[in-house]
């Protein structure tokens, strides 16, 4: 369970032309005035990375006329040569249809910085994309060190964790200015709502089963999701929105119960409104690079009923903005379940902070900790061949038990380091969980109370110091 599923418990806070000429002008596609096409394209991850992944790009093409549309893309290394061709397919696109094109691209032997240049025909048009790659050589299939972080924005309100005053936009500056200090390059923001109330200035009211009451009035008196995007903007970083839970807080945990197919159906429907209006409000922003679906399901396969339409929700706003999600506990999941899935990555939440073992929280982040090779083993021998991203959500939190889940505070930094060691290992991306009450970069006029974040921070700055990327 993640920390917001709690805060409640302790009180605590198409597409067409249209599509394509938006994400073509977010992502630097040169397209002819006069061109039949549009297209927008996503690199995941989104870099640097290293030696020993495949890097997806994500390709959207669209046919916003009124014939079929023949068209064809291709992905280069560097040159347009036909020896450096990576990729090359052949489509036709129906009246009015958007479909995205999947290009994987392997890294080995690639150490150094790269470019990778992506070019679509439809028709007599042609559009072309000259995208930077930096490949880090490396041991691990992932950096050792925090490429992205999680921000729970409940958690900035000093009623859950304290802090001297009310948050600001210009704090939320200072931390993602601190974190791209130290090499963080994505945000994953949980939830753009929380309990019905927003984060933004949402039009969406709905009916809260937790808090039994209509909801829809703001948490904050600024628009947070604007501020974290134009400063991601200006730093060059890249931002999933997360789509909140809707209301029902324990929608994970209601498959076997008998309201489990209209909370289902409620839920697909809030958070599918949700990504429109984000789309709609924030689609201009450079760095909106994907979403987040907040639930946290461990049984996967029954957990599709809900992922699956959501992620074809937002697919259908941008075909190439993958979907996250952060399976908790120890998921089940297979090979069968990863493939058939709608989602584009699982980032599986390693649990050390509780000390969560199967069906229990001990407290004791080691007990946790003597597991995590086997679970990550696991997962990435399940997503073998499954064209899913296998990522890590690791908990920089610990809990001493003494008042249940609850009460959560910044570990010492030798724990943390192990779980980026180990971990890995396994995955093809590190992302740590949150900055909001855990992680916090010096120089705030605002600090929390408790200083162990800095001290935290402090420690791993050292750390990826130490450690930054070196391509050659």
């Amino acid at each position: 369970m993640r920390l917001a599923g709690k805060l409640q418990a302790t009180g605590g806070p198409r597409p067409g032309a249209f599509l394509g000429a938006v994400a073509a002008w977010l992502t630097g596609w040169v397209v002819p005035a006069s061109a039949e096409v549009a297209t927008g394209i996503t690199l995941v991850p989104p870099g640097p990375v290293t030696d020993r992944v495949s890097l997806e790009v994500r390709i959207a093409l669209a046919n916003p006329g009124a014939t079929p549309l023949p068209a064809q893309a291709a992905v280069y290394w560097d040159r347009v040569e036909a020896g450096r061709r990576v990729f090359h397919t052949k489509l036709t696109l129906a009246p009015g249809e958007t479909r995205l094109v999947r290009a994987w691209c392997p890294t080995a032997g690639r150490a150094g910085e790269h470019h990778l240049l992506i070019r679509v025909r439809a028709g007599a048009s042609l559009a072309e994309r000259d995208a930077a790659v930096s490949v880090v050589a490396s041991r691990t299939p992932a950096l050792p060190r925090l490429q992205g972080v999680w921000l729970d924005p409940l958690g900035l309100s000093p009623s859950v964790y304290a802090r001297r005053r009310a948050v600001t936009a210009a704090d939320l500056e200072h931390l993602l200015g601190g974190l791209h200090g130290v090499g963080v390059s994505w945000l994953i923001v949980t939830y753009v709502e929380f309990q019905g109330a927003f984060f933004y200035p949402s039009e969406i009211h709905f009916f809260d089963r937790d808090m039994g009451r209509v909801t829809g009035e703001p948490w904050f008196t600024f628009d947070v999701v604007e501020t974290l995007l134009a400063a991601a903007d200006r730093l060059g970083m890249h931002v999933f929105l997360g789509l909140g839970r809707g209301g029902d807080m324990q929608l994970m945990e209601s498959f076997d119960k008998p309201d489990w197919p209209t909370r289902r159906g409620t839920a697909v429907e809030l958070s599918s409104r949700v990504a429109r209006e984000l789309w709609r409000r924030y689609g201009a922003h450079r760095s909106l690079y994907g979403w987040y679906l907040t639930h946290e399901m461990a049984d996967l396969a029954r957990a599709s009923a809900y992922y699956d339409p959501v992620a074809d929700a937002c697919h259908a706003l941008a075909p190439d903005k993958p979907v996250l999600c952060a399976p908790s506990g120890t998921p089940i999941l297979d090979a069968a379940v990863l493939r058939a899935s709608h989602v584009d990555i699982f980032a599986y939440q390693d649990a050390v902070g509780a000390g969560y073992v199967p069906g229990k929280y001990t407290y004791d982040p080691e007990r946790r900790m003597a597991q995590l090779d086997e679970c990550y083993r696991r997962y990435r021998a399940a997503h073998e061949g499954t064209g899913k991203h296998l990522w890590a959500d690791l908990e920089l939190w610990e809990m001493d038990g003494k008042s249940g889940y609850a009460n959560a505070y910044p570990p010492p930094f030798d724990r943390v380091r192990r779980q980026i060691e180990l971990e890995c290992r396994y995955v093809e991306a590190l992302t740590g969980y949150d900055v909001t009450g855990f992680f916090e970069p010096p120089g705030s006029d605002n600090p929390l109370v408790d200083a162990r974040a800095r001290t935290l921070f402090a420690a791993y700055g050292e750390y990826a110091r130490a450690r930054r990327p070196a391509t050659r």
